[in-house]
């Protein structure tokens, strides 16, 4: 049986079990060597493209609010209100400072919002701030940034206006704070380098080697720096999986997410590891991009997602960890106090009885592409480029191959994500983290998305989802819109992520909930 601590279990003993332990890797004092398989796109707030740069963020700067064990709570913001109307939120800063001890203040929150909102930074995140007021408008260039619904009201007080209620608005967005003079100082690299980089929360970033190794410290600037209990922490850049395995067993890592059935295996023989298993809020997917003139047919897209054997890729490629997805909402989301995958089907089951060659051969009838399969070639775009990562993706390639009798092309390549965001990709991999509401999740499709899909029904129900305040109807809306999503194709989602994460039982504080934006804030070293 896997040594394994379950949510409940995991928040009374990793806080508090382990009173004498062997400090490993952690000898040198309150610190923790912390893996990331990336180097980041950026550390700018208006401009950055994952889950690895906003981890970041979470740790050296200071949003208004953070989801601490899953509930919204007061951050740089001590306090808020909203309006009777669901419109205009109002947030009363706490005493916060920088690093070089200057005042946080509304209007660095303010100025932060405005840049998200340039078109000239094209930030991906943009279209979660669209319920602002003229958010959208400025971020299409109809008007200017300093029209949007943001205003900071004194030093102290920021107050931002909606264009509709949108109850998930404070647990799908992060309001960071940046500096104007830190932007105008460091021009176009800012972000790019450790020096370009001011903190307000609860770490600074000391040195930043690219794609080797990022070095932080405690900011004894930040406001709640005495409940900071670590004095620093690296997070090292370790793309390969063999690499990061390594690392662990040797003491190099002080803790890491375990994906291979075969180190699992291995590292639960060691006594001095223990092992948290957490579901998580991300679904991984394919996304097709709709405008070639291929994946412009859904019948096509719809035979490339039902030749998929969904438990065989997660076996091989995550260990057995995670769930089958036949929808993109996963398991861990909810709508008021109803969890959304309980109370809706998957919407892809409905489409399980056809056959998918079938299915590639109406397609290509219609696009004029002929009757003969082995004369379609696709190509597939795929990021990871080390050994393991090129077997990842020979799997999609022989299922596709095997099922439908096209022809597969890999395209590996480390700057996928940037394809896929430029349209110059066919079939590409990626995946989307949630909400406790799935708004985010949702919104990502509502103006095309990475897949380049429209549907104006899609956006108006998302729309008119995330502006109801009567749960039963946005459940209904974000049901509907999934279902136009997944039945059209526009994604092929392949299953619902889950983690395994090992660590040195000296280490403490490792969130479990997968909604937190804590950051490395909660982690601590047992003494």
């Amino acid at each position: 049986m896997k040594k394994t601590i379950r949510l409940i279990l995991t928040l009374t003993l990793v806080l508090s079990l382990f009173s004498t332990v062997s400090m490993g890797a952690c000898a040198d004092g309150q610190t923790i060597n912390a893996l990331i398989t990336s180097d980041p796109s950026t550390l700018d707030c208006a401009r950055f493209l994952g889950i690895v740069d906003r981890n970041i963020l979470h740790s050296i700067t200071e949003p208004l609010t953070r989801i601490e064990n899953g509930i919204v709570t007061p951050a740089g913001a001590e306090s808020w209100t909203v309006s009777d109307d669901g419109l205009t939120y109002t947030f009363t800063l706490r005493e916060n400072r920088w690093d070089d001890r200057t005042p946080v203040t509304a209007a660095d929150y303010a100025y932060a919002l405005r840049r998200e909102a340039d078109p000239k930074n094209a930030w991906s995140f943009a279209g979660d701030f669209f319920s602002i007021v003229n958010f959208e408008a400025a971020f299409n260039g109809e008007v200017g940034t300093d029209e949007i619904g943001v205003e900071a009201a004194g030093d102290s007080t920021l107050v931002i206006t909606l264009n509709a209620p949108n109850p998930a608005f404070l647990s799908t967005v992060d309001i960071f704070p940046c500096r104007e003079s830190d932007v105008a100082a460091s021009g176009d690299s800012y972000g790019s380098e450790a020096g370009t980089v001011s903190s307000c929360g609860p770490f600074k970033l000391d040195t930043w080697v690219h794609n080797s190794e990022l070095r932080f410290s405690r900011n004894e600037q930040y406001w709640d720096a005495e409940n900071v209990r670590l004095d620093g922490f690296a997070d090292q850049i370790i793309p390969d999986e063999s690499a990061q395995m390594a690392s662990l067993e040797n003491g190099s890592l002080d803790y890491a997410s375990v994906s291979t059935s075969e180190y699992a295996a291995k590292f639960d023989t060691r006594s001095d590891l223990y092992v948290i298993d957490i579901t998580t809020d991300r679904t991984s997917m394919l996304v097709f991009n709709c405008e070639d003139p291929v994946l412009s047919n859904a019948k096509i897209r719809q035979a490339l997602s039902l030749a998929l054997d969904r438990e065989l890729i997660i076996d091989i490629t995550n260990g057995g960890l995670g769930t089958p997805a036949y929808g993109l909402v996963p398991t861990v989301c909810y709508v008021g106090g109803v969890n959304f995958r309980e109370a809706t089907e998957e919407p892809l089951l409905a489409l399980l009885d056809f056959d998918p060659a079938a299915l590639l051969l109406e397609g290509m009838e219609e696009a004029g592409l002929g009757a003969d399969p082995s004369k379609l070639t696709l190509k597939f775009t795929w990021r990871d480029t080390s050994a393991t990562g090129r077997s990842y993706a020979e799997l999609y390639q022989q299922l596709w191959e095997d099922a439908l009798g096209v022809k597969i092309e890999i395209d590996f390549n480390e700057s996928a994500l940037a394809s896929i965001r430029a349209g110059e990709y066919q079939i590409g991999s990626v995946g989307w983290g949630s909400t406790y509401e799935p708004l985010f999740q949702l919104s990502r499709w509502s103006t095309g998305g990475q897949s380049r899909w429209t549907s104006a029904e899609y956006g108006a129900l998302v729309a008119e989802g995330s502006a109801s305040m009567d749960d039963a109807e946005r459940l209904a809306k974000y049901q509907q819109a999934e279902a136009l999503l997944i039945l059209d194709a526009a994604i092929a989602p392949t299953y619902y992520n889950a983690t395994r994460t090992y660590a040195y039982d000296y280490v403490g504080g490792i969130p479990t909930n997968p909604f937190d934006t804590t950051g490395m804030k909660t982690f601590f070293i047992h003494q």
